[in-house]
Parts: C-alpha cells; structure tokens; sequence
C-alpha cells in the first residue's frame, strides 16, 4: 500500500509507509500500482475524487515542450561564449578558434533553437 498525504488541498507527499501526521494533513490510502503510475509520471492524484487518474493529455504536452525548451535553452546558453569568443578575436584582429563557415553554422544552429522554444502558457 501507498500513502498520499494532502494539505490544504494539495498533495504533499507519497509515501511507502503509513504516516503520523497532524490532523490538518489528510492521509489515503492506495494501491502500489497507483502508487506507480504516481512515480512514472503518467497518472495524477485527483483530489476531489481521492483517486489516481491518468495524467490529461494537455498536461503531459505541457511537461514534454518544457523539457524541449529547457534543452534548446540550454544548448543557446552553452554555446554563448562560442559566439562572445568569435566577435571579440575578430574585434581584436586576432585569428579565430571558429572558421567562418563553423561561425555561421554555429549561428544557424542557434536560430533554429531560438525559433524551437515555445513560450508555456
């Protein structure tokens, strides 16, 4: 059996051992297959109905574009000083660690994250 722990109308916890807790934090009790689908991700707690229900469709879309954002996100951001190191050396007439061609691909590449992320709603 599993427990989930609810306060305020939120789920605070699930846990794998019957709690002691307050009386402002309400305890129910489930079975450790929903207890599973709680841990894949797939399933949610409803509160109103006490009762784990698969995740909605519009959620599950939500979680996957903040998880493509957060990577083209996170390829712009560790790609930031390849760019800052290209426009300073040619700033400074200096040989560049990127050739032009790398450059504009590099640039290309970053657009096409920029143009990727979607803002969440």
């Amino acid at each position: 059996m599993k427990y989930v722990c609810i306060e305020n109308d939120v789920v605070i916890s699930v846990l794998d051992y019957e709690p002691n807790v307050p009386a402002s934090v309400s305890v129910v009790t489930i079975s450790d297959i929903d207890g599973n689908n709680l841990s894949a991700g797939t399933h949610i707690f409803d509160i109103s109905s006490s009762s784990v229900v698969e995740k909605p469709a519009e959620a599950v879309a939500q979680e996957n574009t903040a998880v493509q954002n957060g990577q083209e996100r996170e390829f712009l951001n560790s790609t930031d000083w390849k760019v800052l190191r290209h426009i300073r050396q040619k700033h400074l007439g200096i040989a560049t660690s990127l050739t032009e061609e790398q450059y504009t691909e590099l640039e290309n590449q970053r657009e096409a994250a920029a143009q990727r992320v979607v803002d969440i709603e």
